[in-house]
């Protein structure tokens, strides 16, 4: 037996879903251990804190493999069709036999039998379920060698990929191979901390590096030449009693957590200190595809890549940033990516490219610790890759490129959004925090303006109390000194919070979370000292 239900029902059960296996298991991660007792959190909390991109930005359809051609395609015929039911286990469904026929018949499904000859390199059942190269399926690697070579090819030849199970195990196969007690590793003093635990963890010592977070494009990220007098010095300066660095690890395009982006001369700059100090660059570069164009304040919507200024050729050449590979001419960088940001987290497939010399290592690793990726992942990754070339003349990089310019064209609305509700708020007209626009990525910083305060003796005292005034107005983010290298190092450069517009559901949503950062910033200011 079917129920029919309408859009609003819909709406309720879709925000079910939301609360269920977000916001709670983010909630509790915050409160059962740090809240002081007098902080009453907001009942129904919106998060900007999660890293994550909302399940619309995926793909894949259903379990039938019904692959989109853009991101949030769903929306469109499950909502407006009187096929919707719940079934007897609750979940929301459509008409399902009729459904999968009529993909069946267009020929839009993306098949993946047992046996499949009829299929040419496509990967059936019976070789994505089976053990098989640690390597990874050639199938794929062909694929991300060949867009490598497209957008990024290194300027010498001997270079190779590797597949891995999403980034962090490309994070851990690096740094379980490259690093030990003997160690240190250079890297921004705000970054992704897990990667921090994976140093550490292998009794490495990561050394933080100043980071210019700015609106001005030619002067974000790395400050060079604090990088520059912390090597030349190394011997006499205050990390004169460890070795000198072997690593640089960097978020390279829309840096998490500043959404900063190195500009090409700055990164010719650091490869060439690293050259002159011999030091390996482990370039990450998770959210490069996500490139946006400048926020245009008298046109707050104004998003080229959906009104057709930005082509397929301006989007390769001009608005994507080249790697470090395009000016490694000694093999000295590894380079990490990942299908996860743009195409499904929960796939957990990314890959590695780096000289064979450290390549080889790298898969001697894996082979006696998690192997290949999972092979059912490979095969849906690559299969749907075919599925979409065939409206590219079988070009399978044409093909990918262009569903990710329509995941970027996605977050440049949502960051436009996010940034038109923001400036509407009565804290940012009264200056009471600023925005730091990013030019990649999911996240964006706010810079809180403890300078209207004048003097705060404990900045980080008094950013935990923000977070408590917006914790109870119903907003989750991150404070950035959690994502500090050491936060003694960045004490005075930690006064901002991170927000990504990456899960949020709708425009609406996005709005209200504004409202509500905007309500607990002036909450902060009128209450701290008191």
């Amino acid at each position: 037996m079917t129920v029919t239900i309408d859009d609003k029902t819909l709406e309720e059960h879709y925000s079910k879903f939301l609360n269920r296996h977000v916001d709670r298991r983010v909630i509790l991660q915050f409160w059962d251990d740090y809240l002081p007792k007098d902080v009453k959190p907001h009942p129904n909390p919106y998060v900007l804190a999660a890293g994550m991109p909302n399940e619309g930005l995926f793909p894949v359809e259903s379990v039938h493999v019904n692959v989109v051609e853009r991101p949030f395609q769903h929306l469109e015929y499950p909502f407006k069709s009187e096929k919707i039911h719940v079934g007897a286990a609750g979940e929301i469904g459509v008409n399902e036999a009729e459904y999968v026929k009529s993909r069946v018949d267009d020929g839009s499904m993306v098949d993946i039998w047992r046996y499949d000859p009829s299929h040419g390199d496509n990967i059936p059942i019976a070789q994505a379920l089976q053990y098989s190269d640690t390597k990874g399926f050639p199938q794929l690697i062909d694929f991300s060698k060949k867009l490598v070579s497209y957008l990024n090819k290194p300027a010498y030849d001997n270079w190779d990929v590797m597949l891995a199970n999403g980034s962090s195990d490309s994070l851990s196969k690096v740094f379980t191979t490259l690093t030990d007690e003997d160690v240190t590793v250079l890297m921004e003093e705000f970054t992704f901390t897990p990667t921090i635990s994976n140093v550490t963890a292998n009794g490495g010592i990561p050394i933080p590096l100043k980071v210019d977070i700015t609106d001005d494009a030619s002067q974000q990220g790395i400050n060079v030449e604090y990088m520059d007098q912390l090597l030349e010095n190394w011997s006499t300066g205050e990390y004169s009693h460890l070795s000198k660095p072997r690593l640089l690890y960097t978020i390279v395009t829309g840096q998490n957590p500043t959404g900063m982006t190195q500009c090409k001369e700055k990164r010719q700059k650091i490869y060439d200190l690293c050259e002159k100090h011999d030091i390996i660059i482990v370039e990450d570069d998770p959210y490069g595809y996500l490139k946006f164009l400048p926020f245009d304040k008298s046109d707050p919507l104004k998003n080229q890549y959906n009104d057709g200024t930005i082509t397929f050729d301006k989007y390769c050449k001009e608005i994507l940033a080249p790697s470090y590979l395009t000016i490694d001419t000694s093999g000295r960088v590894i380079r990490l990516e990942t299908f996860s940001k743009v195409f499904a987290p929960g796939m957990r497939l990314s890959f590695i490219v780096a000289n064979k010399f450290i390549l080889d290592k790298l898969l001697k690793y894996a082979d006696i610790s998690v192997r290949s990726p999972c092979g059912l992942a490979q095969a849906m990754t690559i299969n749907i890759i075919d599925k979409w070339a065939e409206n590219f003349n079988g070009d399978k990089v044409r093909a990918w490129l262009s569903w990710v310019m329509k995941v970027a064209g996605e977050y440049t609305h949502r960051r436009n959004v996010l940034f038109q509700a923001l400036e509407a708020t009565p804290a940012y007209k009264e200056e009471l925090f600023e925005l730091i626009e990013p030019s990649a990525g999911m996240f964006i910083s706010i810079k809180i303006n403890f300078d209207k305060f004048g003097e705060i003796s404990d900045k980080l005292k008094a950013m935990n109390f923000l977070n408590y005034k917006l914790l109870e107005e119903g907003c989750i983010v991150i404070l950035g000194y959690r994502m500090a290298v050491d936060k003694k190092f960045s004490y005075d450069r930690s006064n901002f919070l991170r927000i990504t517009f990456a899960m949020a559901p709708d425009e609406e949503h996005l709005q209200t979370a504004a409202e509500r950062l905007g309500k607990g910033v002036e909450r902060f200011f009128k209450e701290y000292h008191n």
